[in-house]
């Protein structure tokens, strides 16, 4: 839905046809003038350093040769020093060359880029469709901030006011007609953009096919700015981002694919909301990357995706199933996340820092097989589901103060460093510490270890300590979805 508004009064308050034209061409006249001043500095300049060129070869040139030729041959010296004189005149003339070139392709720009963007201001779909691949085009022929410019103005155009309800609509405007106390009425107009939903779909299909590594014109080294941007059914699988990726508190409704996609600089999509699937399977972060209090309402799959650098997940929620198999973290944060659905992190391995504190898992959360290279905090975690941690690997683990609702095992676990699971409140489900891999040294840290009586019966071995063993254990604490 436009931004623009209008009353009874029928004010138009955005300039005419006429005005813009004449700003328009008053910028074009201005910038002809500043092309003329620079390439008239420039030639001066050229032809002023070509004149003390010539002076100081002449005057070289009869120091370095003996007397008696300078007084014999001065025609020949003076041939040399207007030869020197030829050659920076052809300087010059390159010089002109260049700048006279550079201001056509400019202008050329500058009138290709003016007629794209008027085509994505117009009403007619068609044209504004038009308008897109003429951005395109445009983008594809510029280098440097004038592609940049091109990309900020598809870009820009996602991130504009816009109603999904009316997304494929005919309908180009809506009159609301309101009565005034003391008599009259107010009317309101409100203009839509018909069958914008096409239009914004095609425009992420072009940037998607541009940042695919066969594209024949790349805009990978580009960034990209979707912030507050509304996105339906996006799809960068196998995109490769160079430059900054910004998608914050943008929404995405319908699936969005991110599979097999990287990205090498900054990653940001905080505050996001995905009402659809998503899928980031394969993706790589070589930069850091931010999730911090985005929402997932449906699920979202991180399968074998790696973060080389920082991870964050600060208080975000996945109100569906979170599947991280296999990812590789390098530090992750996901302090005060809530899973509302299964989270599965079966084989992942955190090479740095996990936390994890504060955390809420609703659902069954799998963390079967997990390395944690570097510390792991579960501490204040409450975990309402079924909890696995067989055969996961600890170098140091905190789970003070966790509360575990529902059954836990820690079948085959690997205690290889500090741990402790002080002040932890284990409920009355079955807890399964059973054939532990490694216990230590240190023992990992209990309420009852100075008192064994005081040990929860729902706590297994009964006895204990749990005596550790190199056979593979049996997975008697159950398998998970």
């Amino acid at each position: 839905m436009l931004g623009r508004t209008s009353r009874a009064t029928g004010t138009e308050t955005r300039p005419t046809t006429a005005v813009r034209a004449g700003v328009s061409k008053r910028y074009r006249t201005i910038g002809r003038s500043v092309g003329r001043v620079r390439l008239f500095s420039a030639v001066g300049f050229a032809l002023g350093a070509g004149l003390a060129v010539a002076i100081a070869a002449y005057g070289i040139l009869r120091a370095v040769l003996p007397a008696s030729e300078a007084k014999a041959a001065p025609i020949d010296i003076t041939r040399v020093a207007l030869t020197i004189v030829a050659g920076v005149g052809g300087i010059v003339a390159l010089v002109i060359a260049y700048r006279r070139q550079r201001d056509i392709e400019q202008g050329r720009f500058v009138e290709r880029f003016g007629a794209a963007a008027g085509q994505l201001g117009t009403a007619d779909v068609a044209v504004r469709i038009a308008g897109v691949y003429a951005m395109a085009t445009a983008a594809d022929d510029s280098e440097g901030s004038r592609r940049q410019q091109c990309i900020d103005v598809l870009c820009g155009y996602l991130r504009l006011p816009y109603d999904p309800g009316h997304g494929s609509s005919g309908r180009a405007k809506l009159v609301t007609t309101t009565p005034r106390e003391g008599g009259g009425e107010t009317e309101e107009h409100v203009e839509y953009r018909q069958n914008d939903r096409e239009v914004r779909r095609t425009i992420v299909r072009v940037i998607a096919d541009h940042l695919q590594p066969e594209a024949e014109y790349s805009w990978s080294t580009s960034n990209f700015d979707f912030r507050t941007a509304h996105l339906e059914e996006v799809a960068f699988r196998g995109a490769v981002f160079s430059g900054l990726a910004r998608f914050d508190t943008a929404t995405f409704d319908g699936p969005a694919g991110f599979e097999r996609t990287t990205f090498h600089g900054p990653a940001g999509f905080e505050g996001t909301t995905f009402n659809g699937h998503v899928g980031f399977d394969g993706a790589v972060f070589h930069g850091p990357v931010r999730f911090d209090e985005t929402v997932f309402n449906d699920g979202a799959k991180f399968q074998e995706a790696a973060f080389k650098d920082d991870a964050g997940f600060y208080r975000v929620t996945f109100n569906g199933h979170a599947r991280f198999h296999w990812a590789t973290f390098n530090g992750a944060e996901f302090y005060r996340a809530t899973f509302n659905g299964h989270a599965r992190f079966d084989h992942a391995t955190f090479h740095r820092g996990a936390v994890f504190r504060g955390a809420t898992f609703n659902g069954h959360s799998g963390f079967r097989n997990v390395t944690f290279s570097d510390a792991a905090g579960f501490g204040k975690t409450t975990f309402s589901g079924h909890a696995e941690f067989d055969q996961a690997a600890f170098v140091e683990a905190q789970f003070s103060e966790a509360v575990f609702n529902g059954p836990a095992g820690f079948i085959g676990a690997r205690f290889n460093g500090p741990a402790t699971f002080a002040n932890a409140d284990f409920g009355s489900e079955r807890i399964v510490f059973e054939a532990p891999a490694r216990w230590g040294p240190p023992d990992p840290e209990f309420d009852w270890d100075q008192d064994i009586t005081e040990k929860p019966a729902n706590i297994e071995p009964q006895s204990w300590p749990p005596a550790t063993t190199t056979a593979k254990p049996t997975m008697g604490s159950g398998n998970g979805p």
